[in-house]
């Protein structure tokens, strides 16, 4: 009950300071299987307000969109869409990241098919369970075959770690949930097998929730190989479902029962926020629109311009760019369609949020004392025939040459400029993209460790203001 009191006060006092700030911090959570505590709340009440948000508690149990499946879920909407937080709620840093990304632009929900993956399927939620087995090393049998062994000790894990099923072709989707775990198999000379264990979040996949190396997770004779991995796979099993109902760090949640009422995000109260209505009579004022931009630095240079990471689960290694120069010449039209542009990043300017790890990505990494930036420069658009007028959002492709490292590559990227009034009533180009960089393949630039393509990987989005020249 005094979570149900507290919640709604928070609330109300939420709604009243910032119902004009045209952005909602929507918290899905269940009073039946409570997994948020009161000190959560507490720390995702202070984030709103920091941000200057409207914070929405649902309670899931009454009804809940379908595309959610689980407590606590964390969307952040406005007038431009939703994105879910992929990460765990305990930390506030990798949240606060996530809302100033989609503030720049929102994520899309792309499915990724897996293939021959364990997945359990609970109420609403699946959860998966990518196995990685390795070779069996130390005294192999003769005539050994390393493949027939880890297909048959693959059937042999399967069955232990029921209700887990072997899925031929998964469509899993970013609100999913895994546990990765990895069996390290051992034959002695005396034939006694022993299989040590790791599991990972699908939020970190460097550091293991769970790991059993000395002693090894099971051990027996060579011979009952098969009864041995079946007990590995029911281990594990118990693991995972302890770290679902007991993590302390973020990794628990609860499955949205199937009986719950899907209900349409209108239906909840929940549509995305509209502009208001000073913005809206600003976008009926005629204005002209000059030919030639620049970037348009602000004075407070708190937010960043650039938001970088490796790809999930790898996207706790993230880094900002506050400063970009550059330049945009409209065509005679007044429109893209043949518009030049040039972009370019000091190095200097690139940082992790840390001073250690900054010196090793612009010096070891990036190479600043060679290279002391990179550059974009625009060949060919497509899209934005029209003349820009004041209000009308243009959805283009950009197509150019990308410079790093001394190494130039082509490279398209989205982007969606749209004139606008600041609040000086002055003109401007707001722009938005959100595109990746192959650093390993462009580049050989090696990522963190961790599961290829994410590693390999820096996705970006930007969100800026160009003003005349």
């Amino acid at each position: 009950m005094r979570y149900i009191i507290s919640s709604f006060l928070l609330l109300v006092i939420i709604s009243q300071n910032f119902a004009q700030s045209g952005e909602e911090l929507v918290v899905f959570t269940s009073t039946k299987n409570k997994i948020l505590l009161d000190a959560d709340i507490k720390v995702l009440e202070k984030l709103a307000f920091s941000m200057d948000m409207e914070l929405k508690l649902v309670d899931a149990d009454q009804g809940a969109p379908p595309e959610v499946s689980f407590t606590p879920s964390i969307v952040f909407q406005n007038s431009e869409g939703r994105s879910f937080f992929y990460g765990r709620y305990k930390n506030d840093a990798r949240l606060k990241n996530f809302i100033r990304t989609s503030r720049m632009v929102h994520k899309e929900s792309i499915e990724n098919t897996k293939h021959d993956i364990l997945v359990w399927k609970i109420g609403r939620a699946s959860i998966t369970a990518p196995l990685k087995l390795t070779d069996l090393s130390g005294s192999l049998p003769e005539g050994f075959d390393q493949e027939t062994f880890k297909q048959e000790a693959t059937q042999y894990i399967s069955k232990g770690i029921t209700p887990f099923k072997q899925e031929a072709t998964y469509k899993q989707s970013p609100t999913s949930r895994s546990f990765y775990f990895n069996l390290y198999p051992y034959l002695d000379d005396e034939k006694c097998l022993s299989i040590s264990a790791e599991i990972f979040s699908q939020y970190n996949c460097v550091k293991p929730v769970f790991q059993q190396y000395a002693p090894t997770l099971v051990k027996g004779a060579w011979k009952n190989r098969a009864s041995l991995f079946e007990q590995a796979g029911n281990i594990i099993k118990e693991k995972i479902k302890e770290k679902i109902k007991n993590s302390t760090i973020g990794d628990a949640f609860a499955p949205i029962e199937s009986t719950t009422p899907v209900k349409t995000w209108d239906a909840l109260n929940l549509s995305l926020p509209s502009k208001d209505k000073e913005e809206k009579n600003k976008i009926d004022t005629a204005v002209d629109i000059p030919r030639k931009w620049t970037v348009d630095m602000p004075d407070n240079l708190v937010d960043p311009i650039i938001i970088f990471s490796f790809l999930p689960p790898l996207d706790n290694y993230a880094g900002e760019v506050k400063q970009l120069k550059g330049t945009l010449e409209l065509d005679e039209k007044g429109g893209l369609k043949n518009a030049i542009g040039n972009f370019d990043v000091q190095i200097s300017d690139v940082t992790m949020g840390a001073e250690d790890f900054d010196y090793e990505v612009q010096n070891k990494m990036l190479k600043m004392g060679i290279f002391p930036n990179s550059s974009f420069i625009f060949e060919q658009i497509t899209g934005g025939e029209k003349a820009l007028v004041l209000g009308n959002a243009n959805d283009i492709r950009v197509k150019g040459r990308f410079k790093m490292l001394g190494i130039t590559i082509p490279l398209e990227v989205p982007a969606r400029i749209e004139p606008v009034l600041n609040t000086e009533g002055e003109i401007r180009l707001q722009v938005n993209t959100a595109f990746q960089l192959p650093l390993f393949d462009a580049f050989k630039v090696l990522g963190p460790d961790g599961p290829s393509p994410a590693k390999d990987t820096l996705q970006f989005y930007m969100k800026f203001y160009l003003k005349p020249i």
